[in-house]
């Protein structure tokens, strides 16, 4: 089977759930002898193709969207024509037998989508949306809903639900979820200290993790990702506990949102500052490859959010031995079972959340049943082998019932 993805995020422009993932994809097909991977992704630089193993990469600068796209909207559609133009390329020559679009009807501008729907359509390929998020405007839904996709994979139940709500046919409605590399995410026996050391903290600071992008757009982020909330609930344990230290972990933004993340990083300072908790923050942008090792050297990993699709960072700080804290909203319930596995709360309560993290910081019995749990929770349901294998597995019967 050829297998042509397409992903408007790529991990080696940016860092985020959707570029985990791209990961993780990477990995699993790059040995594989029983399908050849065709993956399109954008590029800020020069458009090249580049071969990992199993799999042929094309970078194109076409499917990379300018800053203030309104503004470019002629540049945009010669750029999608472009991108349409290559993937019909790729699937003559490569004679590729589905598509499967990663994410695509959030950030490119619609026309990439419709372009995409009347290549895979002239082809006769069936085509596979990828949903990473929530639609959130009309045209989202009609693009989910109006579009001539054979099935419709989402990341979680709670995603899944949302499209059924919102009129999209149960039929080719489907549940995959994301997945960790067990291999790079898994316990570690060294000391808590390496991080701390990297950080120039003492030896004796108990490490409070987060992570999340951060972008200033049209969405206040940090409200989003509840690290506002976060930062209300730690400046009312720091002067109880002198030896915390809360770390947030930052990705790195795409290129073209480079000033929307200056504006949520300044913002972010501004609330440390505001809340009094300087002297016992750390804010750090961290490569993918160096999550792990910050998973290991924390203590309790904390994403307050008001919205989540899913929460992978979840299940990458269960796998490095991490007792974890979520809010009841999303795909997080999906991954956390409340007292088994980690604690969820509503969210934006300061309150609650400051009692929950003093919890787990008093009490070594419930962070090491956590810990168990968690790891066992990673490696019976969410492994990127798991759940890539059944995704697979999806897209041959897509295949299978196309013919």
């Amino acid at each position: 089977m050829n297998i042509l993805f397409i992903s408007p995020n790529s991990p080696y422009e940016s860092i985020g759930g959707i570029e985990r993932y791209i990961t993780n994809l990477v990995s699993f097909y790059k040995t594989r002898s029983d399908c050849k991977i065709h993956l399109v992704l954008p590029t800020t630089g020069k458009s090249k193709i580049e071969k990992e193993g199993n799999i042929t990469i094309y970078y194109d600068d076409n499917f990379s969207i300018p800053r203030e796209a309104a503004r470019h909207q002629k540049e945009i559609a010669k750029n999608a024509r472009l991108l349409s133009t290559l993937v019909g390329n790729i699937i003559e020559n490569k004679k590729i037998d589905i598509i499967c679009a990663e994410n695509l009807i959030f950030g490119p501008p619609a026309i990439y989508s419709l372009l995409l729907n009347m290549t895979a359509s002239l082809h006769k390929i069936p085509l596979v949306l990828r949903l990473h998020s929530f639609a959130t405007t009309d045209l989202q839904v009609e693009l989910i809903n109006q579009l001539m996709w054979s099935k419709i994979s989402c990341v979680s139940q709670s995603v899944a639900g949302d499209c059924f709500q919102k009129g999209t046919d149960i039929d080719i409605l489907s549940t995959h979820y994301l997945g960790v590399n067990s291999n790079d995410f898994k316990p570690s026996t060294r000391k808590a200290y390496d991080l701390k050391a990297k950080l120039n903290l003492p030896k004796t600071r108990r490490i409070i993790l987060t992570a999340t992008r951060i972008i200033r757009g049209k969405k206040n982020i940090l409200q989003e990702k509840g690290i506002i909330n976060l930062i209300q609930a730690f400046s009312r344990l720091s002067p109880r506990y002198p030896n915390l230290e809360l770390l947030i972990a930052i990705g790195k933004p795409p290129e073209n949102l480079t000033d929307e993340f200056n504006i949520a990083h300044e913002m972010l300072q501004g609330y440390i500052k505001l809340h009094n908790i300087e002297a016992h923050t750390t804010l750090k942008m961290f490569r993918l490859n160096e999550m792990p090792d910050v998973y290991r050297g924390s203590d309790i990993f904390v994403l307050p959010s008001e919205n989540e699709t899913f929460g992978q960072v979840f299940i990458e700080a269960m796998s490095c031995g991490l007792p974890v804290i979520g809010t009841k909203v999303g795909g997080i319930p999906e991954i956390i079972s409340d007292s088994y596995n980690g604690y969820l709360v509503a969210p934006n309560d300061a309150s609650i959340l400051a009692q929950r993290i003093e919890k787990l910081i008093n009490d070594k019995k419930s962070r090491d049943k956590f810990i168990k749990a968690g790891i066992k929770t990673v490696q019976s349901n969410f492994t990127s082998e798991k759940q890539l294998t059944e995704f697979h597995k999806m897209l041959e019967k897509v295949v299978t019932d196309n013919h």
